[in-house]
C-alpha cells in the first residue's frame, strides 16, 4: 500500500565550525553532527520513501544519536536535485538517495552536466520489482496477448509508467525488441509521477502501465488493475502474476538498483564512515520492516561495486534510451 507522506522541505544542514573538506569528526565518530537526505523527486515518491524510511529507521532503532532530515527537491527525472547535490563537496553529512536506472535515465535523456562518476559511491541497498498491469476491465489476460496486440498494431496500445526515458519505457521497448519492433515505435505516455500513470490507466486512457509493486499494491489489491508480469528473479509475494524469466523475457528485465551517494571530495575514511553507518542501518529491524511494506529486495553493494554498476548501467541506458531517440 502506498504511503502517504507529508510534503516537508528541510533546509539543508550547514556546516558549522568546520570547513568543508576537512574532517568533519575531529574529536569524535561519525556522525557526530546533523544529517540531510536529498531525495530528488516528489515527497511520496519512490525516493522520498527510500530517503524518510532511512532516516526513520535510524532514529527508530538508535542506529546514531544525530537527527537527520530529508529535503525534497523534484524535476527532471532526479537531475535538479543531483544539480545542486553536486555542489555539496567534500561534506559527508550530505547523503542523496536514488536508483540506477531512473537517475541515469534522467541524465541522459536532460543531457545533464553533472553525471554520477563525478560523486562518491556509498552502497547499493536493494531492488524493488515492477509489475506490467492493465485495468480489470481489459480484454488481455496475459502479457503474449498484450504483446501480440502491439506486434499486430503498435500504436494501438498505449503505455504509460514514469518519465520519458525511465526505467518504465525502457522495459517496454526492450519487449517491443524482443517482437521485431522497433523503441521508438512503442506508443508511451510519459508522466511526472505515479498518480497520474494511475489515472490514465484506470480511466482507460492507457492500455498498460508499468510501475514498481508497491506503487501499484493498493490498486492491485483492491481488484481495480490485473498484473500481468513481474521483472523480479521471484514473483511478488501476493502478486499473481509470472516474472519474465518465466516467460522466456529475462533479458528484456530493466533492473534498477537503489542506493546513496555522497559528494565529490570525501576521503577514503569519509567514504568508509557514512558505509559503516549505512551498514548498521540496513541491518536493523527497522530498516527490514520498510523493506518487507514496499517489497524491496536487500541488494547490499558498497563503496565501488556500487560505483561498477553504475558504470555498467549507464552503457545499458544510454544504448536503449538511444534507439527511442532520445539523449541526442
Amino acid at each position: 500500500m502506498k504511503i502517504k507522506l507529508l510534503a516537508a522541505v528541510a533546509a539543508a544542514v550547514t556546516l558549522s565550525g568546520c570547513a568543508v573538506g576537512e574532517s568533519a569528526d575531529a574529536g569524535g565518530g561519525y556522525p557526530s553532527k546533523a544529517l540531510s537526505i536529498m531525495a530528488p523527486g516528489s515527497p511520496g515518491g519512490g525516493w522520498d520513501t527510500r530517503a524518510r524510511g532511512l532516516a526513520s529507521a535510524m532514529s527508530e532503532c538508535k542506529v546514531a544519536d544525530v537527527d537527520a532530515t530529508v529535503t525534497n527537491v523534484p524535476g527532471a527525472g532526479g537531475t535538479i536535485g543531483l544539480a545542486q547535490f553536486a555542489k555539496r563537496n567534500g561534506d559527508p553529512y550530505q547523503l542523496m538517495v536514488m536508483d540506477s536506472v531512473t537517475m541515469l535515465g534522467g541524465i541522459v535523456n536532460n543531457k545533464s552536466p553533472v553525471d554520477l562518476s563525478t560523486l562518491t559511491p556509498v552502497a547499493g541497498l536493494s531492488r524493488g520489482p515492477s509489475a506490467i498491469v492493465v485495468p480489470a476491465k481489459s480484454p488481455y489476460k496475459d502479457l503474449k496477448g498484450l504483446l501480440d496486440a502491439m506486434e499486430d498494431k503498435p500504436h494501438s496500445v498505449k503505455w504509460t509508467g514514469g518519465s520519458l526515458g525511465g526505467p518504465g519505457q525502457m522495459t517496454v521497448a526492450a519487449l517491443a525488441k524482443s517482437r521485431g519492433l522497433a523503441a521508438k515505435d512503442v506508443n508511451f505516455v510519459p508522466t511526472a509521477g505515479g498518480g497520474e500513470s494511475m489515472n490514465l490507466l484506470l480511466s482507460g486512457a492507457a492500455t498498460a502501465g508499468v510501475d514498481t509493486v508497491a506503487e501499484l499494491r493498493a490498486q492491485i489489491d483492491a481488484g481495480e488493475l490485473r498484473p500481468l508480469v513481474v521483472d523480479s528473479a521471484q514473483r511478488a509475494t501476493g502478486v499473481e502474476a509470472p516474472t519474465l524469466k518465466e516467460l522466456g523475457l529475462a533479458e528484456e528485465a530493466i533492473s534498477t538498483l537503489a542506493g546513496v551517494l555522497a559528494p565529490a571530495g570525501l576521503s577514503k575514511e569519509q567514504q568508509q564512515d557514512v558505509i559503516g553507518l549505512l551498514d548498521k542501518v540496513r541491518q536493523t529491524p527497522c530498516w527490514k520492516k520498510v523493506l518487507e511494506r514496499n517489497n524491496w529486495t536487500e541488494d547490499w553493494k558498497p563503496g565501488e561495486e556500487f560505483g561498477k554498476v553504475l558504470t555498467e548501467q549507464r552503457t545499458q541506458v544510454t544504448t536503449i534510451l538511444g534507439e527511442l531517440g532520445l539523449g541526442k
